[in-house]
């Protein structure tokens, strides 16, 4: 078809004849293009990337909120991940060669201290206790004459001496046959929890072998490894706090701190104490240890509310007394499930807290009404956060999405 062919009636007819042959949906996209075309063409709401006044639209207006931010003394924690240790354990082991006669307690269960765990036969030990004991006796006796006989001096002094001698005699043997008859009976050292038993009855044990285990874990240890940037501001006897896999929490004192570093890890070993009447926590389990670090004036934000500045610097954005935005470094000092405590501002901040990437630093267009946040860095409950209007910059004015609608937040306590 030519040019000319379209200022007849037939090439009008034709081209209507096509476009109604077309399918919406390209329709829709011609109409879409042209217009895309018409907009780009006429210069209609154009940005002036130079940083000029915007010839076709006036500057629009940025909505920010505010609330007032008080600081508090706030203690850094540290978390780590250590191993539960029993307070005490012991390996009760034989002092020698032996047949177990009786196994008296059983594995898992608490017992006090002196209590009968294991026996072994005595082979002989008791009646050599009972021997010695009778050498006592007849010791006794013998010095008892001579100390009489002497006095009257019918006995020489050599001879009292002598008496006395095999009486003292008498008693060391006597005290060493209790104790091997003792090592025949394996007792407990202490109130705790028999952790094993690896022995039977008619078993042979040589000297050496662990006869019962005991642990103590009334009282646990929690053993933990920190960074050497950390350890010195952990302090010896400082309030500390745990918290177990399956939810427990409990409250324990340093008790150790290591001053010499694993050669391997650079870190150094922490232990936490802690009290558990109950011996409800088992030995081995993990536990997260909130350890205390320096305390520091601070104050509890929510992260959303920091930026960076056009060096990329993380701080917050606040307003002065006289309407005046304020960029502020800040440095974390710990981060909590209730927000992070932050540094670097004065003890009261009026803080933006909606809107803080619009306003650039300088005066508002209208004085601070803020809301106060508590020491929980919430606003008081029922109170909307203050909003301030400030000039939008030039090279925005033009889109739409720039522009921050006023927001109620519900505020809790």
């Amino acid at each position: 078809m030519t040019p000319k062919d379209f200022t007849n009636s037939a090439g009008v007819a034709e081209i209507r004849s096509r476009w109604a042959g077309l399918n919406s949906s390209y329709k829709a996209a011609m109409a879409i293009a042209m217009l895309t075309l018409l907009w780009m063409l006429t210069g209609v709401f154009s940005i002036d990337f130079g940083g000029g006044e915007v010839a076709t639209q006036p500057r629009q207006i940025a909505r920010v909120q505010v609330a007032t931010s008080k600081a508090v003394m706030h203690t850094r924690t540290v978390a780590v991940y250590g191993r539960v240790k029993a307070n005490r354990s012991v390996d009760l082991k034989s002092k020698f060669d032996a047949t177990v006669s009786d196994v008296v307690a059983t594995k898992g269960s608490e017992v006090k201290k002196g209590e009968v765990l294991v026996r072994f036969n005595s082979e002989g030990r008791a009646e050599r206790l009972a021997e010695a004991e009778a050498r006592l006796v007849q010791a006794e006796i013998s010095f008892e004459a001579a100390s009489e006989l002497g006095k009257e001096g019918f006995r020489s002094k050599i001879n009292t001496a002598g008496a006395k001698a095999d009486l003292e005699a008498a008693m060391a043997a006597v005290a060493s046959a209790q104790s091997n008859f003792n090592n025949t009976i394996i007792r407990a050292p202490f109130d705790g929890v028999v952790d094993d038993i690896p022995v039977e009855v008619g078993d042979m044990v040589s000297k050496g072998r662990m006869a019962a285990k005991v642990i103590d874990i009334s009282s646990i240890k929690v053993a933990a490894e920190v960074a050497e940037r950390d350890a010195s501001s952990v302090s010896l006897g400082g309030a500390s706090s745990i918290h177990l896999m399956d939810g427990r929490s409990f409250d324990g004192v340093v008790s150790y701190v290591s001053r010499a570093s694993n050669i391997s890890t650079r870190t150094y070993a922490v232990e936490v104490s802690v009290d558990v009447p109950d011996m409800s926590v088992p030995e081995g389990v993990t536990a997260e240890l909130i350890l205390p670090m320096e305390t520091v004036l601070a104050h509890l934000v929510t992260p959303a509310i920091l930026t960076l500045n056009d060096d990329g610097v993380l701080g917050i954005k606040t307003v002065s007394d006289d309407g005046t935005v304020m960029f502020h470094p800040v440095e974390m000092v710990s981060d909590t499930r209730r927000g992070i405590w932050i540094s670097g501002l004065t003890p009261e901040e009026n803080v933006i807290v909606v809107g803080q990437e619009f306003p650039p630093t300088g005066p508002p267009v209208a004085a601070p009404r803020p809301s106060v946040l508590g020491r929980e860095g919430e606003a008081a409950k029922g109170r909307a956060l203050s909003t301030l209007l400030f000039p939008m910059p030039a090279r925005c004015s033009a889109h739409w999405y720039c522009c921050l609608l006023p927001v109620r937040l519900p505020m809790s306590t």
